[in-house]
């Protein structure tokens, strides 16, 4: 019988799902070149990343938009979409013209400032969305998304937004643009791990509130300071271990927890960043996957869920955060500004 805590944990899990679907990048970095992806063969009638991608163009409005729980355009779903959709191009996918599209919804308007402001993560995502659509990512739909990041730190806790999610999404958006990333970023990390070895979406470091998604995405922002060998990311990896069923990963490793697609796809990632063998997981990844090309989120929910198809592609690219377009990485860096950047007075 499921535990009172597994059960709460597998809520808690569901709707971290749905909130911060992720959205992860190829393993290259602003001033690296970028190596070819391993986009991950599906055996099952879902047809893999292809049919994924697929899937995927074919559900953006005529505005460039994706839509979100509301049933309306959503900047959210459309920046994760359009990273997806970049991890897919990476991997030699055509997509079309969805992404430029993406872009132009996301540049329209107000849409981008309301959006960074609703949070430090928030603009990190948006940040990492236009550096792999190979675009500048500042002075953007009236603003710049990576000040926002770069004076970000919460002094209460003493890292970026709210917890270690939005910790690692800024993490890895500063890498993305060759911003500075101090000293203290690292060190929130080591003292916010967990006696178990993972890291918790609110901040805490109690073994009790540590996830496997969240601690996927710490993985990747070690992976970018050159910390992935490290012991922090060796007692992370060993945490999302213990999260990984035979039918994929889930939330969390309580008693109880069921693997879901954006936890499986997020697990793969994180232990890519590592430098970990996927082989199995990726396999349990393909069985999520509709005949349709589509995702779903949970056995329980085989229907298409945008969220669960926009997480799993990324994955299905063998692809980790940030991803930085070739073209990009053979050249000048994107960023065209000193770092770091500075508030006007």
């Amino acid at each position: 019988m499921k535990t009172q805590r597994g059960s709460a944990a597998a809520v808690l899990g569901m709707l971290l799902a749905m909130v911060v679907a992720f959205l992860p990048g190829s393993r290259a970095f602003a001033a690296q070149a970028t190596p070819p992806s391993s986009p991950v063969a599906s055996p099952v009638a879902g047809g893999g990343i292809v049919a994924a991608t697929q899937w995927l163009v074919a559900q953006q409005g005529e505005d460039g938009s994706f839509l979100g729980f509301s049933g309306e355009p959503d900047a959210g779903t459309t920046v994760d979409a359009l990273v997806a959709l970049a991890a897919a191009k990476s991997a030699g996918i055509d997509t079309g013209t969805a992404m430029d599209k993406a872009v132009s919804y996301l540049e329209s308007g107000d849409v981008a400032l309301v959006y960074t402001q609703t949070g430090v993560g928030q603009a990190a995502k948006l940040v990492l969305a236009l550096i792999a659509a190979g675009v500048d990512p500042t002075d953007f739909g009236h603003v710049t998304p990576i000040l926002i990041v770069e004076h970000g730190v919460n002094d209460e806790m003493g890292i970026y937004g709210g917890g270690f999610f939005d910790h690692a999404l800024a993490i890895l958006a500063l890498k993305a643009t060759g911003s500075e990333i101090p000293a203290s970023a690292l060190d929130a990390i080591q003292a916010g791990q967990a006696p178990n070895g993972g890291w918790a979406f609110d901040g805490s470091a109690d073994d009790a509130n540590v996830d496997g998604n969240t601690t996927a995405m710490v993985l990747q922002a070690l992976a970018a300071m050159g910390e992935q060998g490290s012991d922090l990311a060796t007692r992370g990896v060993a945490y999302l271990k213990a999260t990984i069923t035979e039918s994929g990963a889930s939330y969390n490793a309580a008693e109880g927890s069921l693997p879901d697609a954006n936890s499986t796809a997020l697990a793969i990632q994180g232990l890519l960043a590592a430098g970990e063998d996927v082989s199995g997981l990726s396999a349990a990844l393909a069985a999520f996957q509709n005949a349709d090309g589509s995702f779903f989120y949970q056995d329980s929910m085989p229907g298409p869920n945008l969220l669960a198809t926009v997480q799993a592609i990324p994955a299905e690219a063998g692809a980790i955060l940030p991803i930085v377009p070739a073209a990009a990485t053979t050249a000048a860096p994107l960023r065209a500004f000193p770092a770091p950047l500075t508030l006007a007075a």
